[in-house]
């Protein structure tokens, strides 16, 4: 690399800065970048050499020599300007050195320019020259006062240059500059420059929240210090969602089945991504990033890694000490609380011991002693449970709680979302697109640009696909899919909504390695592909369902999970998928349960098969540790292992009592391979843990009378059971919906019930698997197709057979089971309908309950949760030609959806709209449109300065209304304009609706408070009449008046007699994101050709930046631009607003499209994207 050429007499900064003037933002960055490279920089005998630019977007590379010692270096550092959009007047600049043993004078000098006011990269290096080489400016010099060490204060008098000088000599760093030579900025001059880097900051921020709350999502930002936020400090974004509201486009029961807090718990929750991390990478120890990626979807900063946390919340954002809690990586290992109570009670009977030893007795009367005669616990509470904090409540405010797809989910945001990101802008394609580039990528190690090149018909195929599905409503919004090219990307925003898009789709993609599944058949629970390394992965990494939230929430489906995997492997028919690939050391299998699977006939009900004999002796390899690899074992040794395994495992409620001891925060919680002493092997845990995790289907045990079946023998326990694919629901209802269309019975009764048995050692598939006829188990005499029985009797002694044996530590004990599923009422279209149902469409079934009888009974009817009047339980219509019975007596069904629809309820009235807290009010706060650049249509790029606003005359009482001289609306007049309006917008987005619905809202209500107020709608200065407020929200009518009598067009409005400007004002699809349109219908101005002014193009339309692309910003309000634009309007720099002499003539409306597109052609403003569709 060659150094920059020697620096010519004159400032590079004074000539790239004329040179330059006419650009702005990053092409003006590139300009000054490009004549500093060429023409180098020398001050003082000091040279800035090696400049060139970084590796992320606004960062210069470059070293400064001291050309008085042979160049010697003094410092090498990076310059980062933060935005280089609002480069040169409104960036912020960051400085970094990697140097080891910096001098102070060196950092300090490096820290100046950061609390330094905006400024071109010439200028700023040269300032940071003359600090290095000992120059004194004179302005810094009477600015401030050193203290050595290179600190200083403002002070107000003027120290002379002797003053100054007094202290060189000391200390100085290789003989060039010594402490006192530089002073660093007054403090009320950094803390300026710090509230503005904050202001800016905070607005970018509040842009993006905007975007995200008008896709009806809810942002937070969460400092993680406390008291008022800094951008300086560390913080994480959240963006939130009630997951009750997710049921709009993912079905309620796939919900609950994938994790019963996403619906069915205590109380509402939502949906929380947390992002955090924006302090990563390079220079991370100073300077927080915001926003965090390129417009080309790229880290600003080389080396940044953002993390990304996915949870359910009770509040729309976590607190902040759950925020950082849930960013723990690690716990600290010690005492539980539990080992503290108990530890508390012995000391405390040792102490009460010796006091007895000492005493005889505490008290006369014995009191202090238990009931029994025994010590008791001395000191009450002191010592006793209340005593020590609690752990973590499930309900507790604010609380970030991970959930089943939790890890899946963060890992696949953590590893591909910014790639994908990069992949979607480069090429132009949407999420699938991404997506399959990506795996083909990794698959094939290929390089992006060639898996374009080679597959660019099934990218582009893939993408159609999900347009499709789009269209359905099933997937959330898409904000890269208009973004223009070169915008900023809102990554809390497109975060977000990829994650609700996967969470939609997550059955249809493998949970480790996050590529699309190939499966024949969808189950209702995300699972994982064929992969050896997936399969490892899911197990080992706990990428499924929580086993420990399973075992404390719902410990009887565990319970019977395992007993049914069992069942399987003892007798010998636990088939695909078997629990390979999992890395599992386990010992030699007992031989005497080595068995094959007995042989199906259709009288196997009561004719237990023998266990057949073993297989010939398989010569085990066995390691070092006593063990075998279980994947090198054949089908029927698997299964005794698996059996053998779970023998060795405590009871499910050994294992809920241990994982439920409490636990301080911060300390690690207790895990299951504890328990034992640690005797338990990991292979038995990772098969319990198998057991649960391949279950794609949904159980769980009926707690409440209204949701069981009435009629039925209570030895039978119930679950509700749902298995299939998470769309089965919908197709059910969609061949029902066909039915009642075409067949008057099925009309007048929808639905069959009827039951399905099985032998006990079946199930553990058909749980995984459905109700499919790939087996045969009991002969097929009627057909192919699902065997279903309308008597209960039929199923309960002839096909749920018992088992042979039983999990030995099972609390249900299960010794029989069969399904009761709910069928299209179309027996004639069966395969068989006589003596049972044979039905060869599966679409045309839906589980609903699983019964189980166990060992021994429960305890009855009593034990249930009576909610209910029976009388107010819904039940099924059934048909009574063909009924569902049990020993003759027809039974009565819950209506299926009805505890859905019942929680669905529920969720949906426990949610509020809760009040920002501080730090998100501040954010959200209210910023008016920045007085500055309202231009005339001239080809003068100086902007017009604006008068101050006028102020209210003095010695006025305050009145309880408005003045008797108030404003008055005039509908006549505004009436006849209404035929020189456009016709209504006709495109439109929900996000736009929802912003213009909250700006219309917000209008009418300040309108109505100043009707009322003191002022009046004369110190309002705008009204919209609310009768012309119609059924399209895109297009609005507003009236501007009450200018100030002193302006000409105030006199010309009043000689003419016109009561008001009638402005348009027309949103468009991309709203806030993207300006409105204003134009003025009547009355007509004069011209800026012929001496007119106001800021008001030939044609009626505003001449204003705000209103293009290059000055909109999306928190604007429309109140506050219609301030600005009345400011404009009187405005009398450079010439005054006046009337046209044809002023009654309103404006057309090509003419007003026309003029808006020549005053931006002439100040090189940007016109917003679909403008000519927005105003055709």
């Amino acid at each position: 690399m060659l150094d920059a050429p020697p620096t010519p007499p004159h400032s590079v900064a004074a000539s790239s800065g004329a040179k330059n003037a006419h650009l702005k933002g990053r092409k003006r960055f590139t300009a000054d970048f490009a004549d500093l490279k060429a023409q180098g920089l020398e001050k003082g005998g000091l040279a800035v050499t090696k400049i060139q630019k970084g590796d992320d977007e606004g960062m210069l590379d470059l070293v400064v020599v001291d050309r008085t010692k042979n160049d010697a270096r003094v410092v090498a550092c990076n310059i980062i300007i933060s935005d280089t959009s609002e480069y040169p007047k409104h960036h912020t600049m960051l400085t970094y050195s990697e140097d080891a043993d910096l001098p102070e004078r060196v950092a300090s000098a490096l820290s100046a320019l950061e609390s330094a006011p905006a400024m071109p990269i010439g200028e700023a290096l040269e300032r940071l020259l003359t600090s290095l080489s000992g120059a004194k400016p004179a302005a810094t010099k009477a600015a401030t006062k050193p203290l050595g060490k290179g600190k200083s204060f403002a002070t107000n008098n003027t120290a002379s240059d002797e003053e100054l000088e007094s202290d060189e000599g000391s200390e100085a760093y290789d003989g060039y500059f010594s402490d006192n030579d530089y002073a660093i900025p007054s403090n009320s001059q950094a803390r300026t420059t710090a509230a503005a880097a904050k202001e800016r900051v905070t607005a970018r921020i509040q842009r993006d929240f905007v975007e995200v709350v008008s896709s009806s999502y809810r942002p937070g930002l969460i400092p993680f210090t406390s008291g008022k936020w800094d951008p300086a400090t560390d913080f994480a974004v959240s963006v939130s969602f009630a997951t009750v509201l997710l049921t709009s486009t993912i079905p309620a029961q796939a919900l609950v089945a994938w994790d019963r807090r996403l619906l069915a718990s205590s109380k509402a929750r939502y949906l929380v991504l947390l992002i955090s991390g924006f302090n990563s990478g390079a220079g991370s120890s100073v300077h927080n990033v915001y926003p965090p990626l390129t417009a080309e979807g790229q880290y600003v900063r080389k080396g940044m890694q953002l993390r990304f946390q996915v949870g359910v919340c009770s509040t729309y954002k976590p607190s902040r000490e759950h925020a950082v809690e849930a960013g723990r990586t690690f716990g600290l290992v010690g005492k539980d609380a539990e080992d503290e109570i108990r530890e508390a009670k012995e000391k405390a009977a040792k102490l009460r011991e010796a006091q007895l030893a000492e005493w005889g007795s505490l008290d006369p009367d014995g009191e202090g002693h238990g009931e029994d005669g025994s010590l008791g616990d001395f000191g009450g509470a002191e010592f006793g449970e209340d005593a020590v904090e609690d752990g973590v409540q499930e309900d507790e405010e604010g609380r970030f709680e991970r959930f089943s797809l939790s890890s899946s989910l963060e890992a696949l945001l953590d590893s591909q979302l910014v790639r994908l990101i990069g992949l979607r802008r480069q090429y132009g394609v949407g999420w699938a697109g991404a997506e399959m580039m990506v795996e083909r990528v990794e698959r094939e190690q290929r390089a992006e640009a060639e898996v374009w090149t080679v597959y660019r018909q099934d990218i582009l195929t893939a993408d159609a696909d999900e347009a499709r599905l789009a269209r359905g409503g099933t997937l959330p919004d898409d904000p890269l899919r208009a973004l223009p090219k070169g915008d900023d990307i809102n990554l809390p925003h497109v975060a977000f909504c990829y994650l609700v898009r996967r969470l939609t789709l997550c059955t249809r993609y493998c949970l480790v390695c996050h590529n699309k599944l190939s499966a024949e058949f969808e189950a209702l629970k995300p699972y994982v592909c064929d992969r050896p390394l997936c399969t490892y992965q899911y197990y080992a990494h706990n990428r499924g369902a929580s086993l420990e939230y399973e075992i404390i929430h719902n410990p009887e489906t565990v319970d019977l999970l395992l007993s049914l995997t069992y069942s399987a492997a003892a007798e010998g028919v636990v088939d695909e998928p078997l629990p390979v690939g999992m890395a599992l050391r386990v010992p030699p299998p007992d031989k005497s349960r080595i068995t094959t699977a007995p042989q199906s006939n259709m009288h196997a009900y009561h004719q237990p098969a023998a266990p057949a004999p073993a297989p010939a002796n398989v010569n085990y390899v066995i390691g070092n540790d006593g063990l075998i690899d279980f994947d090198t074992l054949p089908v029927e040794h698997m299964r005794a292992s698996i059996a053998g395994l779970i023998d060795t495992l405590p009871s499910i409620d050994d294992m809920k009592r241990h994982l439920e001891r409490k636990v301080k925060p911060g300390k690690s919680k207790p895990r299951l391979k504890e328990m034992e002493n640690g005797t338990v092997l990991p292979a038995a845990w990772s098969i319990l843990r198998w057991c649960v995790a391949s279950c794609t289907a949904y159980l769980e045990e009926m707690s409440s009378e209204e949701q069981c079946i009435q009629g039925l023998d209570p030895a039978w326990r119930q679950f509700r059971f749902s298995v299939g694919a998470p769309d089965a629901e919908a197709k059910f209802q969609k061949a029902q919906q066909k039915s009642t269309a075409t067949d008057p019975n099925a009309k007048k009764y929808p639905s069959l019930y009827a039951f399905h048995g099985s032998a006990l050692r079946n199930w553990h598939s058909i749980i995984r698997h459905g109700l499919w006829f790939k087996i045969v188990t009991n002969g097929r005499a009627y057909g192919d197709g699902v065997y279903l029985a309308k008597e209960a009797q039929t199923s309960m002694s002839h096909y749920a057979a018992s088992g042979r044996v039983c999990w030995r530590k099972s609390k249900l004990g299960p010794t029989s089971c069969m399904a009761l599923a709910e069928v299209v009422n179309l027996p004639q279209q069966f395969v068989s309908s006589q003596p049972h149902y044979v039905i060869k469409d599966t679409e045309w079934i839906m589980c609903r309950y699983l019964l189980v009888k166990g060992l021994e009974a429960p305890q009855g009817d009593a034990s249930r949760k009576k909610k209910k009047d029976r009388a107010a339980i819904p039940f099924v219509k059934l048909d009574p030609a063909q009924s569902t019975t049990l020993m003759g007596k027809a039974l009565q069904v819950p209506q299926p959806g009805h505890q859905i629809a019942q929680l669905v309820d529920e969720r949906t009235q426990e949610l509020v709209d809760e009040d920002h807290d501080e730090t998100d009010a501040y954010i959200f706060a209210d910023r008016a449109p920045p007085p500055a650049e309202v231009i005339d249509v001239s080809d003068d790029d100086e902007p017009m300065p604006m008068p101050a606003a006028k102020g209210k005359g003095k010695g006025k009482g305050a009145s309880l209304g408005p003045p008797k001289d108030d404003w008055k609306h005039d509908a006549a007049y505004v009436q006849r304009t209404m035929q020189m309006l456009m016709p209504p917008p006709l495109d439109s987005s929900p996000s736009a609706t929802m912003a213009v619905q909250r700006e219309l809202k917000a209008m009418l209500k300040e309108q109505d408070k100043a009707m009322v107020s003191p002022g009046g709608l004369k110190e309002l200065g705008w009204y919209m009449p609310p009768e012309l407020v119609g059924d399209n929200l895109f297009q609005w009518i507003v009236e501007m008046h009450s200018f100030d009598e002193t302006l000409p067009i105030a006199k010309d409005l009043k000689r003419e007699k016109v009561n008001s400007l009638i402005f348009e004002i027309r949103f468009g699809p991309t709203y806030p994101i993207g300006p409105p349109f204003f134009r003025i219908i009547t009355p007509r101005f004069l011209p800026f050709m012929h001496g007119g002014g106001g800021h008001v193009t030939g044609g009626g339309s505003i001449c204003m930046d705000l209103l293009t692309s290059d000055g909109w910003l999306p928190s604007y309000s429309i109140s506050a631009v219609l301030m600005q634009i009345k400011l404009a309007i009187s405005n009398l720099d450079p010439k005054p607003a006046r009337l046209a002499q044809n002023w009654n003539l309103p404006y057309g409306v090509g003419e007003a499209l026309a003029g808006f597109k020549r005053a931006a052609a002439t100040h090189n403003w940007t016109v917003p994207d679909g403008f000519d569709k927005l105003v055709r």
